[in-house]
């Protein structure tokens, strides 16, 4: 288990997040979704610097910066303090020698232990990275059999967003057995997912921005500072998602050739029809592979980064995108994903589109089949 320096304001505290989206705009459960009081997720070492990393702090910056620790640290020609703030995270970097500080101020106070950092278990390692919450164990474990076997993955780092269906203790334990030669690290990563944007957040039928979902951006932010900053490479996708070539090449090793070491690609869904007619929540992987000649919804971009190459300050690692990097407007010729349908809980839509299997409607994707037996993952 991996122990998080998390940093709550209390419910005692007067003061909490304003979200920045209006209260017109919000629905009806944006309230319980929203991360009102997390000041920070984790604080944790990178080298010389002490860490502190958090939702986008917006009006719970100036009282957290009258905290002395803070106060005395952003003063000076040569501040030893900076905050790197984006739109859905944020960071103070604070030189720094100190195992343990005590931020006491108008937010309360706290005593925080610094959490080692976790780069040496990573290092030149091909890691596979998701966030995810209730998925079936068998999908998990398909997906990283998929991976290690199409793409060269040897590790695999799990952030779980509170899933009730299991312990992250028996997922751990189900990585161990199955994988003993893979790198594996759970996170538990229990905080609020966050609010939806689009259609998913919209009111009264108008769509809303994504303003206000600071989970998952989180934990690809602390992923890449406390376990990854020397992976040799690292691909961000769901346990839904599976990265295909025609030429049949690994997407990490495709990305570490390139000269700034970032590939985006975009993704294509996978029907849940099968020929052999599947029970929805019932089916593997292996058993979805064809695609839908009527299917027009399009799916987000995902990516693959040598950490390595990336800007610690102008770059940041997001669900679709590598922010602030040029190369983040380009998608690749030759990668994409298979976007599968029937592997899903349907938190967040009702995704099952299973119908009769009609041959002038749905061919198979031979790509994927042939990357399903080579995994040895293919159900007909």
């Amino acid at each position: 288990m991996t122990p998080l320096s998390t940093c709550r304001i209390g419910p005692d505290g007067t003061v909490r997040r304003i979200p920045p989206r209006p209260p017109e705009l919000r629905n009806a459960a944006y309230a319980g979704q929203f991360d009102w009081d997390t000041l920070f997720y984790d604080v944790y070492r990178v080298g010389r610097h002490v860490v502190f990393q958090g939702p986008p702090l917006l009006n719970l910056r100036e009282p957290l910066e009258q905290t002395p620790y803070f106060a005395e640290r952003l003063r000076g020609l040569l501040p030893r303090a900076r905050l790197i703030e984006r739109n859905r995270s944020s960071e103070y970097w604070v030189r720094d020698a100190a195992d343990h500080v005590v931020l006491d101020g108008p937010l309360g106070r706290y005593p925080v232990a610094v959490q080692p950092n976790l780069g040496a278990r990573f290092a030149g390692r091909r890691v596979l990275h998701t966030l995810s919450r209730n998925n079936d164990l068998a999908w998990i474990l398909d997906w990283i059999r998929f991976y290690a076997a199409v793409h060269g993955a040897d590790a695999v780092l799990l952030y779980d967003n509170g899933s009730t269906d299991y312990t992250t203790a028996d997922l751990r334990a189900a990585l161990r057995e199955t994988f003993p030669q893979i790198v594996a690290e759970v996170v538990d990563w229990r905080f609020p997912y966050g609010p939806q944007g689009g259609m998913a957040g919209a009111v009264d039928g108008v769509e809303t921005a994504w303003d206000s979902d600071y989970c998952q951006t989180g934990s690809l932010q602390h992923a890449r500072f406390r376990f990854l900053g020397a992976a040799r490479s690292v691909l961000n996708v769901d346990i839904d998602e599976l990265v295909l070539s025609a030429p049949g090449r690994s997407i990490f090793e495709a990305t570490e050739r390139t000269a700034r070491g970032f590939i985006k690609f975009d993704g294509r869904w996978v029907s849940a029809t099968t020929p052999h007619a599947v029970a929805r929540g019932q089916g593997r992987h292996g058993d979805f592979w064809l695609r839908d000649a009527l299917e027009t919804d399009e799916c987000p971009p995902k990516w693959c980064i040598v950490p390595g190459k990336a800007s610690r300050t102008k770059h940041g690692w997001s669900v679709h995108n590598l922010f602030g990097a040029r190369r983040n407007r380009r998608l690749s010729r030759v990668f994409a994903y298979a976007h599968m349908r029937g592997i899903s809980q349907g938190w967040k839509e009702n995704r099952w589109d299973a119908v009769a299997h009609d041959p002038l409607r749905f061919t198979a994707d031979e790509t994927l089949r042939a990357a399903f037996a080579k995994a040895g993952l293919l159900r007909e």
